[in-house]
């Protein structure tokens, strides 16, 4: 009797949609079959509904399309919400299909039964109870729930939705081919590629001849751009400029770019050129992906560019990163002193604020700058209320009419001589004696192939990432669940982007992955690749430099020490082991472990005391102040 479920798995196949993932569950069988009979999706069965969600979480980034996630009634559904709540604020699009008993049930006692109507609130994009049909849109009707899903999930700030199914027993469905094909239409989901049109190989032409003024002399013409002034802001620079765009950054000489998460890996090269034209000094966090090699051509799907890779010579050329690229930026702006001698006429922030704190709060520290924020969606994301100027407007778009050619560098220079000390410091941590994240990280960066893919576990991986990942040294692109920054589902997400097939990585400490180990059981019913880079500080590592530290019961509350053997885990969990004594067996593991299948966890004890002094250690970069002034 459940039948109408065929259509509504058809309908989202030709959506485009290819991947599911499901939880066992007994009221979830209708659903959980046919995706399985229709046999045009991947599908993966993990048993942790909290597991499952985030490895839907990394497939959809991974395959850039949204994932489907399906699970049974009751407490299943609630396991998904930290998930949810990631997705929402990273912009990643899922399809949540919770079965649901039938109304009949509801507050009568009934078991793994609970009031399951928009039990995420105002996390998903989109929420509706798919009610059974009547005989006359028993098809059709859901149908039109799948087009309307998928489209808000795919909307221009794409996010979770949610589908609520009351199902009636019986629960097994009929698999006759033909429940799938009945009331399919000639309906059709379009979304213009806006990004063809003012793409980096479109434009630059235009952008290398750019003089003081933009070359878009049509600017103002355009109606899906929205100009938004802070009303408070009373300025002369802005008393005449609001509608004339050409002008917007011309009147700048002192450009500085915020480039943060959630930058798409295909919109790199506009800033990069953007940048080049302005002289603008990017600072660009490392989940940005602006720190990769800077290359000429287009990135295809596998993070590879397609150019002539004729002999090894060319690719060493190739491996070059702007020269507007900084990326020792935390180090070095430890010292406060620097603060006022960088200070810009203007910020352009791209994507999410970033991750470093000393440069939320060096930009908090200054006055009476623009400060624009580039954003299709108009969501803020500058929690630092600097913001002058919202720009509703693609990086691409934006970069495009926009663009202006500045013939001073000496604001650049500034950030380019801070740069080179920055990694000069830093590039010293593969010498020391014992292991610590940054010698890992260094080490990392140098050894894994091109197009591989690295998820960064929050807390200290994050910051340790921003300090020593350095820019053009590599064209991995990575990745981070920065949206609501949990550790929670780490190991799962990985899992999730290793479904592409890509050389895949996960950094992490031990309490990420101890938060998700229930996410290794999929790896080996998958056959899925993953390699695990874990420091093993035994707590938590962040805790050390926050004021917690020193307090009475320090330990207990907060770095949490376990004294676990991971090794065990890895053998739980039909995983591949090894760890390291010494920093100097890093590079040899990693290429013996790249020749082999499956997940290998290779840990690296490290020691939370000597990670700190380090730290501190590379903060005091050697700067000539006077040279920069």
């Amino acid at each position: 009797m459940n039948e109408y479920i065929a259509a509504l798995v058809d309908e989202f196949y030709q959506l485009g949609v290819r991947h599911a993932v499901f939880s066992p569950g007994s009221r979830s069988t209708t659903m959980a079959m046919l995706f399985t009979e229709y046999e045009g999706f991947e599908t993966y069965m993990n048993i942790d509904e909290r597991s499952a969600s985030f490895m839907a979480l990394g497939i959809a980034k991974a395959h850039k399309e949204p994932t489907v996630l399906v699970c049974t009634s009751g407490s299943a559904v609630a396991h998904y919400l930290p998930a949810i709540l990631e997705a929402q604020y990273s912009g990643v699009p899922l399809i949540v299909l919770s079965a649901d008993r039938p109304y009949t049930l509801l507050h009568t006692g009934a078991p793994q039964t609970v009031d399951q109507q928009k039990i995420f609130g105002t996390a998903v994009n989109y929420y509706e109870e798919l009610a059974v049909p009547q005989d006359e849109h028993y098809y059709t009707y859901p149908r039109q729930v799948a087009r309307k899903a998928y489209m808000k999930a795919m909307d221009i700030k794409k996010g979770p939705v949610h589908i609520n199914v009351p199902l009636f027993e019986p629960l097994v469905p009929e698999l006759d081919r033909k429940h799938f094909e009945v009331g399919r239409s000639t309906y059709k989901v379009f979304k213009p590629n806006y990004g063809d049109v003012f793409s980096y190989q479109n434009r630059s032409n235009n952008t290398s001849n750019a003089s003081n003024t933009s070359n878009a002399s049509n600017a103002s013409n355009v109606s899906d751009v929205s100009y938004t002034k802070n009303t408070t802001d009373n300025s002369a620079n802005n008393a005449n400029n609001a509608n004339n765009f050409n002008l917007l950054l011309a009147q700048y000489k002192r450009v500085l770019i915020l480039a943060g998460p959630q930058i798409n890996v295909d919109e790199v090269e506009s800033i990069h050129s953007f940048a080049e034209n302005l002289q603008a000094p990017i600072l660009a966090d490392p989940l940005s992906n602006v720190r990769r090699c800077h290359k000429t051509g287009a990135i295809n799907d596998n993070h590879e560019f397609n150019i002539n890779r004729s002999n090894d010579t060319d690719m060493t050329q190739e491996k070059q990163s702007p020269d507007v690229v900084i990326s020792t930026y935390d180090a070095f702006l430890a010292d406060k002193d620097l603060w006022p001698v960088l200070k810009p006429d203007c910020v352009i922030q791209f994507g999410q604020i970033v991750v470093s704190k000393r440069v939320q709060q060096m930009v908090a520290s200054w006055d009476n700058v623009e400060y624009i924020e580039v954003n299709p969606t108009m969501d803020s994301m500058n929690p630092m209320g600097k913001t002058t100027i919202h720009m509703q407007a693609s990086i691409d778009m934006f970069t495009h009419l926009f663009a202006v050619k500045n013939e001073s560098n000496a604001y650049l220079n500034r950030w380019q001589r801070l740069e080179v000390a920055g990694k000069a410091q830093l590039s010293t941590a593969i010498e020391e004696p014992s292991s610590f994240e940054g010698r890992t990280i260094r080490k990392l960066q140098q050894h894994i192939p091109d197009n591989s893919q690295v998820l960064v576990a929050n807390s200290m991986t994050i910051r340790d990432f921003d300090y020593f990942w350095f820019s053009g040294e590599s064209d991995a692109v990575l990745y981070g669940n920065r949206g609501v920054n949990g550790i929670d589902g780490t190991v799962s997400t990985a899992l999730g982007l290793a479904t592409n097939g890509q050389p895949t990585y996960l950094v992490t400490g031990d309490l990420s992955l101890f938060h998700d180990l229930n996410g290794l059981a999929v790896a080996k019913t998958h056959n899925l690749n993953l390699t695990i880079i874990l420091h093993n500080n035994d707590g938590g590592g962040i805790f050390e430099y926050l004021p917690q530290k020193g307090t009475k019961h320090f330990d207990y509350l907060f770095s949490t020490s376990q004294g676990l053997d991971y090794s065990g885990a890895a053998k739980l969990y039909g995983c591949g082991y090894t760890k390291i004594s010494s920093p100097d067996e890093l590079a040899p593991v990693l290429a013996k472990v790249s020749e082999k299948s499956g997940v290998h966890i290779i840990e690296i004890p490290t020691d939370r005391e000597y990670s700190r002094q380090l730290h501190r250690k590379y903060t005091k970069v050697s700067v000539d102040m006077e040279a920069l002034l």
